[in-house]
């Protein structure tokens, strides 16, 4: 099944402007179907092909620094 510009922002809850950027810049594959320079149709195939290609994993957790207790700089006042 294909879905048209203004489904697939609705898929992925942006833009009708955001998803024909995705389409212009090739990030999301399209076909031009029609006369001319036809109209953009988007695949289902293709538009979790680009949903699996934003994912990401996880960040694995950063280690904790030890707290180090402020340096009081006697010749200095606030």
């Amino acid at each position: 099944m294909f879905l048209t510009v203004q489904e697939v922002a609705n898929r992925l809850s942006i833009s009708r402007a955001a998803a024909y950027q995705l389409v212009e810049s090739g990030k999301l594959a399209h076909h031009r179907i029609g006369v001319g320079r036809g109209v953009i149709r988007v695949s289902e195939e293709d538009l979790s092909l680009y949903l699996e290609s934003c994912r990401r994993a996880p960040a694995e957790k950063a280690p904790q620094l030890p707290v180090v207790p402020p340096v009081r700089l006697k010749h200095v006042r606030l």
